[in-house]
């Protein structure tokens, strides 16, 4: 296996290539030795003398026939050859076909000959070959690096391909000039200035040495300076490289003179600029450069970077543009809303863009009828003096996913406008959460405009379908009222931001024994259990209850707070009721205990629940609906219908109230899917249950009071945000479902 040079035996730095072994007795073909350098895992250099060759010579590796190849080589004739070999060379032989064992020989095949040289078990580093290339190439040296770095620059590049790249130039290079100013670009390449004896406009590809070794391309062009005189000129360069580069760590750039390999260093009293400062560094030396258009231009871009300010609200021409707002939510989604004033269509192209990332805003945006920005510009400079009355589509909105990952770069839009400088206006996002930013975009527009229901369909679906909820936890847990009674089961009460008059609840709730025979969770977000943490120890006193006050974080809405609150039950078997439920009499707890018990212990069964006029709200579901998917029974039927409805089986239950065990709430803790209202998260969490295999039962005879509003009764926006859910879930779950309907068919 070909050994890392820091490992085994080194070649001496100046041992050539030894002269040709002979094989006593017979013609048999001469033998020489090559010195090698492995690279990496894949491939090794090696060093021999022999006939001239160059380019890319047929190969056999370990006199395997199986194992051709074609290996780039330079040669050049030795100063003072001794045996066979009139010129050295240095040949990258890739050994990746060895499948790890040793390169033992090599086998050429020039000029139609044939030669082998055997590899010597003494290993060559990167700079112990260098050093015996400058003995051994003399004048040759140069092309022979330029060969090298050619050769090491083909195919992938590596951190230790590029580390030895570097060690050959360096050998080589001579000092010449200094970089003065370093400036930053957002986007991860850099500028340079400073001044070179030997400065080459034009595209070239460099090397820079510091804590990191890069291979960039550099674009360059050259100034007179008075202080050098003759003996020199300024340079500007952009240089970018594959990944960003460190403007901090850099210490050395190479480049290619016009005798060799040449090196500037960073001056030790360098000015590094902030990318918002660069940009002006490259304005004021652009007059002064000489250089291709290629090259002034790429230059002339660098000057106009970004800098942090809105440059569109100065704009002469009559173009604006406006940011109304823009949301980051979770998994680093953007959210923005705004408009664009462009009655003449000058502008090319809208960029929303951060570091190395850019998004053409027009290709995916949704306009938005916005008469209220042609008023308030009619008439006024620089637009004309009126405009045309049916053309008000400056408002959009526009959703782009995994944009903002990190949220640590500067947000902006560039405005391309063609023969002027780009314009652009900075976009600082929010961090809200998903549900706040779908909100505030739904009642930032009419709800009846035409626009909404494609917003709804391109942005908003596929923004609440990327949300992934964090996992909540319990942040804090208190005790209130007496010791924790002897019960099986226990009640817990899940809470969220908008449940009202909890106080009431629990007080209604302990007129039956049954509940208060039993230990009791009050779970909910941190500020809601604060306020009610004296009114809980008053009732828990007056009633004799035990009451455990979890405050949870991260809690987004009642079901969080009810998969927290059942963590920190001591019963293997909990309830399940949503704060926004009332019981419709006593009875209720114990019954959906006994029934329970008479049941499979791995079964969850949920209670009826009837809206406040006695009509059914929930009922069961289920399978082979209209749509052929989850369909609810009896929604709007009168509470009589109950009456001579057995319990029976439901496809997936109802975790507003249930009864089940505890385990199988926990496994609904890791995380879940992002929704904007309860019923459709309540129905996400049930077909994970139900996924696993837990049996769902729902009981007729056992009745709750929902206060949720019919769809009927829905505002506009309500309604909205209902047929988001609705679709979302149905991506999430359709392909269940269906697998659910066709296993009851058959």
């Amino acid at each position: 296996m070909i050994q890392d040079g820091d490992k085994g035996r080194e070649a001496k730095a100046g041992q050539g290539p030894r002269p040709p072994l002979r094989q006593g007795g017979g013609p048999t073909p001469a033998v020489e030795n090559l010195i090698a350098c492995p690279i990496n895992e894949a491939f090794v250099l090696v060093l021999g003398a022999g006939v001239p060759m160059s380019g890319a010579q047929a190969v056999m590796l370990n006199g395997d026939p199986t194992l051709p190849g074609k290996a780039p080589v330079v040669s050049w004739p030795l100063a003072d050859p001794k045996g066979r070999g009139s010129h050295g060379f240095v040949a990258l032989v890739f050994a990746g076909p060895l499948k790890g064992e040793r390169l033992n020989t090599l086998a050429f095949r020039a000029q139609g000959r044939a030669a082998s040289y055997r590899v010597s078990p003494d290993l060559m580093r990167p700079a112990t070959l260098a050093a015996a290339l400058i003995e051994l190439a003399g004048a040759h040296l140069p092309a022979v690096i330029d060969a090298i770095v050619a050769m090491l620059s083909q195919g992938p590049m590596s951190r230790r391909k590029l580390t030895a790249m570097t060690t050959f130039v360096e050998a080589s290079a001579k000092a010449d000039g200094f970089i003065e100013i370093i400036g930053a670009f957002e986007e991860g390449d850099v500028y340079l200035q400073g001044w070179s004896s030997d400065v080459r406009a034009g595209v070239s590809r460099v090397l820079i040495a510091g804590s990191t070794a890069q291979i960039a391309e550099c674009t360059g062009a050259a100034f007179d300076r008075q202080d050098l005189a003759s003996t020199g000129k300024g340079f500007a360069a952009v240089l970018v490289a594959p990944e960003p580069i460190d403007p901090f760590g850099m210490q050395r750039v190479y480049f290619r003179g016009r005798d060799g390999w040449r090196y500037s260093d960073v001056y030790e009293q360098r000015l590094l600029a902030s990318p918002r400062d660069t940009p002006g560094y490259a304005r004021a030396i652009l007059p002064k450069v000489r250089g291709s258009a290629e090259v002034v231009g790429r230059l002339r871009d660098a000057a106009y970077r970004y800098e942090g300010l809105d440059t569109v609200s100065g704009l002469a021409l009559p173009v604006r543009m406006a940011i109304d707002h823009a949301f980051r939510v979770e998994q680093g989604g953007l959210l923005v809303g705004g408009w664009l004033l462009d009655p003449d269509h000058r502008v090319e192209s809208v960029k929303l863009r951060r570091r190395q990332v850019t998004i053409e805003l027009r290709e995916t945006w949704s306009r938005i009828e916005r008469p209220d920005v042609s008023s308030a510009f009619d008439g006024k400079a620089p637009f004309p003096a009126r405009f045309d009355q049916n053309q008000h589509g400056h408002g959009f909105a526009v959703f782009i996913p995994d944009f903002d990952a990190d949220g640590g770069a500067p947000v902006y839009i560039e405005l391309t406008i063609p023969h002027c400088p780009p314009a652009y206006l900075p976009v600082v996002p929010k961090r809200v959460s998903y549900r706040e930013a779908v909100s505030r975009q739904l009642k930032s527009i009419s709800a009846r405009a035409a626009a909404m229901p494609e917003i709804v369909e391109r942005h908003l679906i596929p923004l609440v379908a990327s949300a992934a909820t964090k996992a909540p936890a319990a942040e804090r847990i208190e005790h209130v009222g007496t010791n924790a009674p002897a019960g099986d089961t226990t009640l817990v009460i899940g809470l969220d931001e908008q449940t009202a008059d909890v106080a009431s609840l629990v007080a209604l709730l302990a007129l039956d024994a049954e509940v208060r025979a039993a230990p009791i969770v009050l779970a909910g977000p941190d500020r809601v259990i604060a306020t009610l943490r004296g009114e809980m120890r008053r009732l828990a006193e007056f009633y004799g209850l035990s009451i455990q006050m979890v405050a949870v974080a991260g809690c987004n809405d009642v079901y969080d707070a009810l998969i927290v609150g059942s963590g920190a039950a001591k019963t293997d078997r909990v309830v399940l009721f949503s704060g926004s439920l009332v019981p419709a009499g006593r009875g209720w707890f114990g019954r959906l205990c006994a029934a329970h018990r008479e049941t499979d212990a791995t079964a969850i069964i949920s209670p009826a629940l009837l809206y406040e006029d006695d009509s059914i709200r929930w009922a069961g579901y289920r399978l082979g609906g209209e749509d052929g998917g989850l369909a609810e029974n009896y929604v709007g039927y009168p509470v009589a219908t109950l009456a001579t409805i057995a319990p029976a089986a439901t496809p997936v239950a109802n975790l507003e109230c249930c009864i089940v065990a505890k385990a199988a709430i926990a496994s609904l803790g890791q995380g879940g899917h992002g929704y904007l209202g309860n019923r459709a998260k309540g129905l996400d969490l049930a077909l994970r249950l139900s996924k696993t295999g837990l049996k769902a039962y729902w009981l007729p005879a056992v009745r709750l009071l929902g206060a949720e509003a019919p769809v009927d009764r829905l505002n506009a926006w309500e309604a909205h945000a209902r047929n988001i859910d609705r679709a979302v879930l149905d991506a999430r779950w359709s392909d269940t479902i269906a697998a659910m309907t066709q296993a009851v068919a058959a």
